[in-house]
Protein backbone atom coordinates (compact mmCIF):
# COMPACT_ATOMS: atom_id res chain seq x y z
CA UNK A 1 0.00 0.00 0.00
CA UNK A 2 1.65 3.32 -0.88
CA UNK A 3 0.35 6.91 -0.75
CA UNK A 4 0.62 8.35 -3.90
CA UNK A 5 -0.97 12.01 -3.63
CA UNK A 6 -2.99 14.54 -1.03
CA UNK A 7 -5.44 16.96 -1.92
CA UNK A 8 -6.20 19.48 0.43
CA UNK A 9 -7.59 22.82 -0.46
CA UNK A 10 -5.64 24.21 2.92
CA UNK A 11 -2.08 24.88 0.89
CA UNK A 12 -0.36 24.45 4.37
CA UNK A 13 -2.54 21.03 5.53
CA UNK A 14 -1.55 19.79 1.67
CA UNK A 15 1.98 20.63 1.69
CA UNK A 16 2.27 19.63 5.41
CA UNK A 17 0.65 16.41 4.19
CA UNK A 18 2.66 15.37 1.24
CA UNK A 19 6.34 16.52 2.94
CA UNK A 20 5.08 14.19 5.87
CA UNK A 21 4.37 11.03 3.61
CA UNK A 22 6.91 12.11 0.73
CA UNK A 23 4.15 12.21 -2.11
CA UNK A 24 2.94 15.08 -4.07
CA UNK A 25 0.36 17.20 -2.91
CA UNK A 26 -2.27 19.32 -4.38
CA UNK A 27 -4.10 22.08 -3.47
CA UNK A 28 -7.28 21.49 -5.21
CA UNK A 29 -8.56 18.24 -7.10
CA UNK A 30 -9.10 19.93 -10.35
CA UNK A 31 -5.28 19.82 -9.96
CA UNK A 32 -4.89 16.45 -9.36
CA UNK A 33 -6.85 15.73 -12.52
CA UNK A 34 -5.49 17.78 -14.74
CA UNK A 35 -2.39 15.98 -14.62
CA UNK A 36 -3.52 13.03 -15.49
CA UNK A 37 -3.06 11.33 -12.27
CA UNK A 38 -4.41 7.75 -11.98
CA UNK A 39 -4.56 5.41 -8.92
CA UNK A 40 -6.22 2.73 -7.71
CA UNK A 41 -8.38 3.54 -4.51
CA UNK A 42 -8.71 7.14 -3.08
CA UNK A 43 -9.92 7.82 0.09
CA UNK A 44 -12.66 10.88 1.09
CA UNK A 45 -12.34 12.29 4.41
CA UNK A 46 -13.55 16.09 3.31
CA UNK A 47 -16.94 17.86 4.79
CA UNK A 48 -19.87 15.61 3.46
CA UNK A 49 -21.04 18.17 1.26
CA UNK A 50 -18.27 17.72 -0.77
CA UNK A 51 -18.78 13.63 -0.79
CA UNK A 52 -20.80 12.78 -4.04
CA UNK A 53 -19.14 15.60 -6.44
CA UNK A 54 -15.44 14.11 -5.24
CA UNK A 55 -16.27 10.44 -5.63
CA UNK A 56 -18.13 10.65 -8.57
CA UNK A 57 -15.37 12.64 -10.28
CA UNK A 58 -12.76 9.87 -9.46
CA UNK A 59 -14.94 6.71 -9.54
CA UNK A 60 -15.17 7.76 -13.13
CA UNK A 61 -11.95 7.94 -13.80
CA UNK A 62 -11.87 4.34 -12.48
CA UNK A 63 -10.58 4.96 -8.68
CA UNK A 64 -12.55 2.34 -5.87
CA UNK A 65 -13.54 4.62 -3.50
CA UNK A 66 -13.02 4.79 0.89
CA UNK A 67 -15.35 7.17 1.95
CA UNK A 68 -15.59 8.25 5.79
CA UNK A 69 -19.18 8.96 7.16
CA UNK A 70 -21.68 10.58 6.58
CA UNK A 71 -21.62 9.44 3.42
CA UNK A 72 -23.37 11.76 1.74
CA UNK A 73 -25.77 14.99 2.96
CA UNK A 74 -28.99 12.88 1.78
CA UNK A 75 -30.21 9.78 0.03
CA UNK A 76 -30.47 10.88 -3.53
CA UNK A 77 -26.74 11.89 -3.59
CA UNK A 78 -25.85 8.33 -1.93
CA UNK A 79 -28.33 6.71 -4.47
CA UNK A 80 -26.26 8.44 -7.40
CA UNK A 81 -22.82 7.34 -5.68
CA UNK A 82 -23.63 4.14 -5.67
CA UNK A 83 -24.85 4.31 -9.41
CA UNK A 84 -21.71 5.77 -10.89
CA UNK A 85 -19.48 2.89 -8.75
CA UNK A 86 -21.60 0.47 -11.00
CA UNK A 87 -21.19 2.50 -14.18
CA UNK A 88 -17.72 2.42 -14.07
CA UNK A 89 -16.85 -0.73 -12.19
CA UNK A 90 -15.44 -0.03 -9.13
CA UNK A 91 -15.22 -0.23 -5.43
CA UNK A 92 -17.25 1.83 -3.48
CA UNK A 93 -17.36 1.38 0.32
CA UNK A 94 -18.45 3.50 3.66
CA UNK A 95 -16.00 4.19 6.46
CA UNK A 96 -17.39 2.34 9.07
CA UNK A 97 -14.63 2.34 11.50
CA UNK A 98 -16.43 0.60 13.98
CA UNK A 99 -16.81 -2.88 12.10
CA UNK A 100 -13.34 -2.93 11.59
CA UNK A 101 -12.80 -2.58 15.62
CA UNK A 102 -11.83 -6.04 16.91
CA UNK A 103 -13.38 -5.67 20.00
CA UNK A 104 -16.79 -4.92 18.41
CA UNK A 105 -16.28 -8.03 16.05
CA UNK A 106 -15.87 -10.28 18.65
CA UNK A 107 -18.68 -8.91 20.40
CA UNK A 108 -21.19 -9.69 17.96
CA UNK A 109 -19.60 -13.12 17.60
CA UNK A 110 -20.52 -13.36 21.41
CA UNK A 111 -24.22 -12.18 20.56
CA UNK A 112 -24.73 -14.66 17.91
CA UNK A 113 -23.25 -17.32 19.84
CA UNK A 114 -26.10 -17.01 22.26
CA UNK A 115 -24.42 -16.67 25.20
CA UNK A 116 -26.08 -13.91 26.41
CA UNK A 117 -29.46 -14.97 25.29
CA UNK A 118 -32.56 -13.50 23.41
CA UNK A 119 -30.54 -9.31 23.08
CA UNK A 120 -33.66 -6.83 24.43
CA UNK A 121 -31.45 -3.59 25.03
CA UNK A 122 -28.70 -1.73 23.68
CA UNK A 123 -27.15 1.76 24.73
CA UNK A 124 -24.96 3.76 22.43
CA UNK A 125 -22.36 6.35 24.18
CA UNK A 126 -20.76 9.00 22.12
CA UNK A 127 -20.81 12.02 24.84
CA UNK A 128 -17.51 14.19 25.38
CA UNK A 129 -16.62 17.45 25.71
CA UNK A 130 -16.00 19.54 22.34
CA UNK A 131 -15.20 23.33 21.74
CA UNK A 132 -17.90 23.90 19.22
CA UNK A 133 -16.41 26.93 18.69
CA UNK A 134 -13.81 25.74 16.81
CA UNK A 135 -14.86 22.42 15.72
CA UNK A 136 -15.32 22.53 11.96
CA UNK A 137 -18.36 20.00 12.29
CA UNK A 138 -20.75 22.63 14.28
CA UNK A 139 -20.34 24.49 11.05
CA UNK A 140 -23.88 23.94 9.01
CA UNK A 141 -22.60 25.97 5.66
CA UNK A 142 -20.32 23.08 5.49
CA UNK A 143 -23.28 20.54 5.36
CA UNK A 144 -22.33 18.85 9.11
CA UNK A 145 -24.92 20.65 10.87
CA UNK A 146 -24.23 18.51 14.75
CA UNK A 147 -24.23 16.32 17.09
CA UNK A 148 -26.62 14.26 15.54
CA UNK A 149 -24.97 14.27 12.25
CA UNK A 150 -21.10 13.74 13.31
CA UNK A 151 -21.69 10.61 16.01
CA UNK A 152 -25.51 9.23 14.95
CA UNK A 153 -24.21 8.20 11.66
CA UNK A 154 -21.74 6.34 13.89
CA UNK A 155 -24.71 5.37 16.39
CA UNK A 156 -27.19 4.13 13.58
CA UNK A 157 -24.31 2.27 11.52
CA UNK A 158 -23.56 0.40 14.78
CA UNK A 159 -27.18 -0.48 15.73
CA UNK A 160 -27.20 -1.75 12.41
CA UNK A 161 -23.96 -3.88 12.22
CA UNK A 162 -24.94 -5.79 15.73
CA UNK A 163 -29.12 -6.02 15.17
CA UNK A 164 -29.89 -5.87 11.68
CA UNK A 165 -31.89 -3.17 9.56
CA UNK A 166 -34.04 -0.49 11.60
CA UNK A 167 -37.89 -0.40 12.28
CA UNK A 168 -38.14 3.52 13.26
CA UNK A 169 -36.38 5.91 15.18
CA UNK A 170 -36.94 8.83 17.33
CA UNK A 171 -34.69 11.96 18.11
CA UNK A 172 -35.00 14.53 21.53
CA UNK A 173 -32.91 17.43 21.72
CA UNK A 174 -32.04 19.19 25.28
CA UNK A 175 -30.72 22.58 25.45
CA UNK A 176 -28.24 23.80 23.22
CA UNK A 177 -25.67 25.39 25.01
CA UNK A 178 -22.99 26.52 24.14
CA UNK A 179 -23.82 26.40 20.78
CA UNK A 180 -27.18 28.20 19.23
CA UNK A 181 -26.76 26.80 15.71
CA UNK A 182 -26.78 23.46 15.91
CA UNK A 183 -27.58 20.37 17.86
CA UNK A 184 -25.13 19.62 20.66
CA UNK A 185 -26.88 17.11 22.69
CA UNK A 186 -29.56 14.82 21.87
CA UNK A 187 -31.03 11.22 22.57
CA UNK A 188 -31.61 9.12 19.71
CA UNK A 189 -34.40 5.91 19.87
CA UNK A 190 -33.94 3.19 18.61
CA UNK A 191 -35.97 -0.05 17.24
CA UNK A 192 -34.74 -2.91 14.92
CA UNK A 193 -36.88 -5.21 12.87
CA UNK A 194 -35.36 -7.95 14.96
CA UNK A 195 -37.20 -5.66 18.08
CA UNK A 196 -34.16 -4.82 19.63
CA UNK A 197 -34.53 -1.91 21.12
CA UNK A 198 -31.53 0.94 22.37
CA UNK A 199 -30.32 4.77 22.84
CA UNK A 200 -27.75 6.55 21.38
CA UNK A 201 -26.74 9.56 23.86
CA UNK A 202 -25.12 12.06 21.82
CA UNK A 203 -23.20 15.09 23.39
CA UNK A 204 -20.50 17.49 22.36
CA UNK A 205 -21.08 19.47 25.94
CA UNK A 206 -21.35 16.77 28.88
CA UNK A 207 -19.03 13.60 28.73
CA UNK A 208 -19.72 9.73 29.09
CA UNK A 209 -19.05 9.19 32.86
CA UNK A 210 -17.76 5.23 31.99
CA UNK A 211 -14.82 4.02 29.98
CA UNK A 212 -17.71 1.66 27.56
CA UNK A 213 -19.64 2.97 24.83
CA UNK A 214 -21.53 0.13 24.07
CA UNK A 215 -23.62 -1.82 26.16
CA UNK A 216 -26.10 -4.80 25.38
CA UNK A 217 -28.10 -6.59 27.40
CA UNK A 218 -29.61 -10.12 27.51
CA UNK A 219 -31.81 -12.22 28.98
CA UNK A 220 -28.70 -14.13 30.27
CA UNK A 221 -26.12 -11.69 30.09
CA UNK A 222 -24.89 -8.11 30.16
CA UNK A 223 -21.51 -7.16 27.48
CA UNK A 224 -19.81 -3.37 27.06
CA UNK A 225 -17.37 -2.23 24.60
CA UNK A 226 -14.80 -0.10 26.02
CA UNK A 227 -12.61 2.47 24.39
CA UNK A 228 -9.57 0.74 27.06
CA UNK A 229 -11.17 -2.90 27.07
CA UNK A 230 -14.13 -4.62 27.07
CA UNK A 231 -15.77 -7.37 29.12
CA UNK A 232 -19.47 -9.72 29.54
CA UNK A 233 -20.99 -11.44 32.35
CA UNK A 234 -22.74 -13.75 32.54
CA UNK A 235 -26.29 -13.64 35.20
CA UNK A 236 -25.81 -14.71 38.48
CA UNK A 237 -21.79 -14.42 37.80
CA UNK A 238 -19.99 -12.07 39.83
CA UNK A 239 -16.84 -12.00 37.89
CA UNK A 240 -16.68 -9.62 34.64
CA UNK A 241 -15.00 -11.77 31.44
CA UNK A 242 -12.81 -9.53 29.99
CA UNK A 243 -11.66 -9.61 26.13
CA UNK A 244 -10.49 -7.36 23.18
CA UNK A 245 -7.51 -4.81 22.96
CA UNK A 246 -9.66 -1.76 23.41
CA UNK A 247 -10.56 1.28 20.28
CA UNK A 248 -7.60 2.00 17.87
CA UNK A 249 -8.49 4.06 15.10
CA UNK A 250 -5.49 3.67 13.05
CA UNK A 251 -5.78 -0.31 13.50
CA UNK A 252 -9.36 -0.15 12.00
CA UNK A 253 -8.71 2.28 9.37
CA UNK A 254 -5.83 0.04 8.40
CA UNK A 255 -7.85 -3.32 8.72
CA UNK A 256 -10.42 -1.40 6.27
CA UNK A 257 -7.93 -0.36 3.63
CA UNK A 258 -6.51 -3.72 3.60
CA UNK A 259 -10.50 -4.95 3.06
CA UNK A 260 -10.76 -2.63 0.21
CA UNK A 261 -7.28 -3.59 -1.34
CA UNK A 262 -8.96 -7.41 -1.14
CA UNK A 263 -11.89 -6.43 -2.81
CA UNK A 264 -10.55 -4.63 -5.71
CA UNK A 265 -7.83 -7.39 -6.66
CA UNK A 266 -10.65 -9.73 -5.83
CA UNK A 267 -9.28 -11.92 -3.11
CA UNK A 268 -12.13 -10.93 -0.69
CA UNK A 269 -15.69 -9.22 -0.52
CA UNK A 270 -16.37 -5.74 1.33
CA UNK A 271 -17.42 -6.17 5.13
CA UNK A 272 -19.00 -3.32 4.79
CA UNK A 273 -20.74 -1.43 1.82
CA UNK A 274 -21.86 1.48 0.10
CA UNK A 275 -25.47 -0.12 0.36
CA UNK A 276 -24.34 0.46 4.08
CA UNK A 277 -23.59 4.05 3.86
CA UNK A 278 -26.83 4.74 1.78
CA UNK A 279 -28.96 3.37 4.61
CA UNK A 280 -27.06 4.83 7.72
CA UNK A 281 -28.12 8.28 5.31
CA UNK A 282 -31.75 7.21 4.77
CA UNK A 283 -31.67 7.21 8.69
CA UNK A 284 -30.01 9.46 9.59
CA UNK A 285 -32.39 11.96 6.76
CA UNK A 286 -35.42 10.59 9.58
CA UNK A 287 -33.52 11.44 12.36
CA UNK A 288 -33.51 14.76 11.83
CA UNK A 289 -37.43 14.89 10.92
CA UNK A 290 -37.79 13.41 13.72
CA UNK A 291 -35.73 16.12 15.63
CA UNK A 292 -38.14 18.51 13.89
CA UNK A 293 -41.50 16.84 14.89
CA UNK A 294 -40.81 15.14 17.68
CA UNK A 295 -42.03 12.03 16.38
CA UNK A 296 -41.27 8.27 16.06
CA UNK A 297 -40.34 8.11 12.29
CA UNK A 298 -40.78 4.72 10.18
CA UNK A 299 -38.25 3.92 7.72
CA UNK A 300 -38.89 2.22 4.83
CA UNK A 301 -36.50 -0.69 4.34
CA UNK A 302 -34.91 -0.72 0.71
CA UNK A 303 -35.65 -4.78 -0.22
CA UNK A 304 -32.13 -5.48 -0.17
CA UNK A 305 -31.71 -4.63 3.04
CA UNK A 306 -30.97 -8.02 5.07
CA UNK A 307 -30.05 -9.28 8.72
CA UNK A 308 -26.57 -8.35 9.14
CA UNK A 309 -23.99 -11.41 7.59
CA UNK A 310 -22.35 -13.57 9.79
CA UNK A 311 -18.65 -13.31 9.22
CA UNK A 312 -16.59 -16.33 9.30
CA UNK A 313 -14.29 -15.10 12.33
CA UNK A 314 -12.59 -17.21 14.83
CA UNK A 315 -13.37 -16.01 18.58
CA UNK A 316 -13.37 -17.61 22.09
CA UNK A 317 -16.59 -17.71 24.38
CA UNK A 318 -15.13 -17.37 27.44
CA UNK A 319 -17.53 -19.00 30.54
CA UNK A 320 -16.29 -19.14 34.36
CA UNK A 321 -14.15 -22.22 34.45
CA UNK A 322 -14.28 -23.38 30.85
CA UNK A 323 -12.86 -22.01 28.00
CA UNK A 324 -14.27 -22.98 24.31
CA UNK A 325 -13.49 -22.19 20.35
CA UNK A 326 -15.92 -21.10 18.22
CA UNK A 327 -16.57 -19.72 14.77
CA UNK A 328 -18.89 -16.01 14.17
Amino acid sequence: MVLSAVVDENPEAAQAFGTSFNCPYFKSLDAYLSGNNFTDCGVICTPPSHHTEIANRLMQRGTSILCELPFALDSVSAEKMIDVSRAFGVQLMAGSRFRYITDIIHARGLIQSGILGRILVFEIDFRDMVDTGSHRKSQPDMGNRGVLMDSGNHAIDIARYFFGPLLRLRVEEAQRYPSQDVEDTVRLDMRSISGVIGTAHLSWTIKNACDDYIRIYGTQGTLCVGWKTSMYRLNGVVDWIKFGEGYSTLKALTRQMENLLDAITGNGVPETTAEDGRESVRALEAAYESLSTGQWINLQTAPSETAPPRFERNFTVLRPGKLSSSNA
